[in-house]
């Protein structure tokens, strides 16, 4: 098991306008519990700005100073988004994702700038609903969980022996005398294509039925789960976990007893703890 975090040392609270100037815009990460200005490090996507808590009653918004109108989502650039708002969380804070390539400018009439716009439009407006959702969210981390079988020559095996229809469709196919007695094709299909039809809706339920298990494991951590696509046959699991913080601790010798339990037929992975995108993704528009 692998937690994927950033370590972020203590700096100085220097005014972000004493910082080299960077760019006109800013590029907003999230919104968090820290009521103070703040320094995060030279994060900033695109051009290593410093990133900063713009404070506002009890909550502030952690932005970095940037040039650019807009970023392409790449993996570099989603990571070094994230990678920030790690760096938040690891000085203690609970964080609400912005989405990914949101920008404050100036308006253009002059009449307000960057800075304002997000202390006016998006502190000051969304205030109490921001308020709730932090608490909501303190005391809460996200996992990654992925799930993989060890050997798919024994799941396989399994699905056979498990599936009635399988069986008589592979005697079929291999010429045995119970197999010509059928004589019949399968649902219009060739008996390979429905051979292979039967084997994936087989193999979709196999990995529902552990995935459950998996999730029923550690039920009394979590508060919520979201479950992501697989990819692959050996991938049986790709969940999202909301944690309680508390019981981290906990979570990782859960995962090591379902493990033990199956004898090595499979083989858990998690990340984090990460920000809770998976469940919760802030939206700003400028209709300001």
């Amino acid at each position: 098991m692998s937690t994927a975090t950033l370590t972020s040392e203590p700096r100085p609270a220097v005014e972000p306008d004493q910082q080299k100037d960077w760019g006109p815009r800013r590029y907003i990460y999230c919104i968090t519990d820290c009521a103070e200005p703040a320094l995060f490090g030279p994060l900033g996507l695109g051009n290593d700005s410093e990133c900063f808590a713009m404070p506002y009653k009890g909550i502030s918004a952690v932005v970095s100073r940037t040039p650019e109108k807009k970023f392409e989502i790449s993996r570099v650039n989603t990571l070094r988004h994230q990678h920030v708002m790690e760096a938040v969380m690891e000085r203690g804070y609970t964080v609400l994702p912005v989405r990914f390539d949101t920008i404050a400018e100036d308006k253009p009439d002059g009449s307000a700038d960057a800075d304002s716009r997000i202390v006016n439009h998006v502190l000051t407006k969304r205030l109490e609903e921001f308020t709730g959702l932090l608490k909501i969210f303190s005391g809460r981390v996200e996992l990654g969980v992925k799930g993989l079988w060890t050997n798919m020559e024994t799941v396989f095996g399994e699905i056979v022996r498990a599936d009635y229809d399988i069986k008589r469709l592979r005697r079929r196919m291999l010429g045995t005398k119970a197999g010509k007695a059928s004589g019949q094709r399968e649902a219009g299909l060739a008996p390979e294509a429905r051979l292979g039809e039967l084997v994936k809706k087989a193999l979709d339920a196999k990995k529902e039925r552990v995935q459950r298990k998996l999730l029923k494991q550690v039920d009394n951590m979590i508060v919520d789960s979201r479950t992501n696509k697989t990819f692959g046959d050996k991938m049986f699991a790709n969940l999202a976990l909301l944690v309680k913080k508390h019981r981290q601790g906990d979570f990782g010798g859960a995962l090591t007893k379902f493990d033990d339990e199956r004898a090595g037929g499979v083989k858990l992975k998690y990340i984090g703890p990460v920000p809770p995108s998976n469940f919760i993704e802030i939206i700003i528009t400028w209709d300001d």
